[in-house]
């Protein structure tokens, strides 16, 4: 569940003021544009380590220690290699920028602030987002290869294109209306070899953006979603085969409660076949009338019962049964998708 950022037990404010004030001043402002250039000159495995033993870095604690910088306008191609590693991005805030080809390994953004960003060909590796807030920040054709968690934070006007997840990306986040999700791809677009994502996470990647939606009370989106959660569950989560044909089952008729319609439709085609008996036997308007009756159960021409055989009798008797249990779920489903939502 969603908690607002500075609810969070783990956000300090004062924290948060001292580690972006310590960038302001003349000292400050010097290690920004000094730290900056190398950032613009590829960054690295360790690019802070030798100025950092030299005392050189001023007041950063250790030559991870990034937190509270701002960057902004940045727009930087990245050389293929380790550029962040272990680099700690909290309470740090990105604005306008754009990251190409970035590899970020075990990097922190905890309670960091990104508006206006894209991160385009990034690969994240053991990377976590927490409490942090994301607006019109785009992820293009990115790769969360391993260990990548994005917990309780907060999406506006953001978008996820054409990126891979090895498994569930999105904990207790929170989505407006305007950020989009699309479809996870199967495998790396790097030349990352072996790694293939499990058709059997699909169905706990579609949890997460499903929660996230439902915590937006963006509730279509939410729903969209548990659709697919559903689906994937039955497609490759479920052995047992009358699980799986129960399965397929709901989501032929009820779309797993969230399609009222494709109940409707449901009991469209289930009256029609039970009248199309009836009207054999006794004519096009009798038999559609005493189909009528038992389906909805107002017993018009039950009178035409007497005339018939026992095998019809039955056949009225399983209309009548089929017509109450599709209008009870009709109803169900309907409230559900009406009244369900805050």
């Amino acid at each position: 569940m969603f908690t607002p950022i500075h609810l969070l037990p783990q956000f300090n404010a004062i924290q948060l003021n001292d580690f972006q004030r310590r960038w302001d001043g003349p000292d400050g402002l010097r290690l920004r544009d000094k730290i900056l250039k190398m950032i613009r000159n590829g960054a690295g495995e360790d690019f802070l380590q030798w100025d950092f033993e030299q005392g050189k870095l001023g007041f950063l604690e250790n030559m991870w220690d990034l937190r509270g910088i701002d960057i902004h306008q940045e727009d930087i191609n990245f050389p293929y290699g380790d550029n962040f590693e272990g680099i700690d991005f909290s309470y740090a805030k990105f604005y306008h920028s754009k990251f190409k080809n970035a590899v970020f390994i075990s990097t922190a953004f905890s309670f960091t602030r990104l508006h206006n960003c894209e991160f385009i060909n990034c690969i994240f590796l053991f990377t976590g987002f927490y409490g942090s807030t994301l607006e019109k920040t785009k992820f293009i054709n990115c790769e969360f290869i391993d260990g990548d968690e994005i917990t309780n934070c907060d999406f506006r006007e953001s978008r996820f294109r054409n990126c891979f997840y090895l498994g569930r990306l999105f904990f207790d986040c929170r989505f407006d209306e305007t950020t989009s999700i699309d479809t996870p791809i199967d495998e790396p677009l790097s030349t990352t070899e072996g790694i293939k994502l499990n058709k059997t996470e699909h169905a706990e990647i579609y949890s997460g953006i499903k929660e996230s939606y439902g915590a937006g009370n963006v509730f279509k989106q939410s729903r969209q979603y548990f659709f697919k959660q559903k689906q994937c569950l039955t497609r490759y989560n479920v052995n047992n085969l009358r699980e799986k044909i129960g399965g397929y089952f709901l989501e032929f008729i009820a779309g797993y409660g969230t399609k009222p319609i494709r109940v409707l439709l449901s009991m469209l085609i289930t009256f029609l076949f039970y009248s199309s008996f009836f009207m054999v036997k006794l004519g096009i308007a009798n038999g559609l009338m005493l189909s009528a009756g038992a389906f909805f159960t107002f017993g018009a021409n039950t009178n035409y019962l007497q005339t018939l055989c026992l095998p019809f009798k039955v056949l009225y008797i399983a209309e009548a049964f089929s017509g109450i249990s599709l209008i009870a779920l009709f109803i169900t489903v309907l409230a559900k998708r009406w009244f369900g939502e805050k």
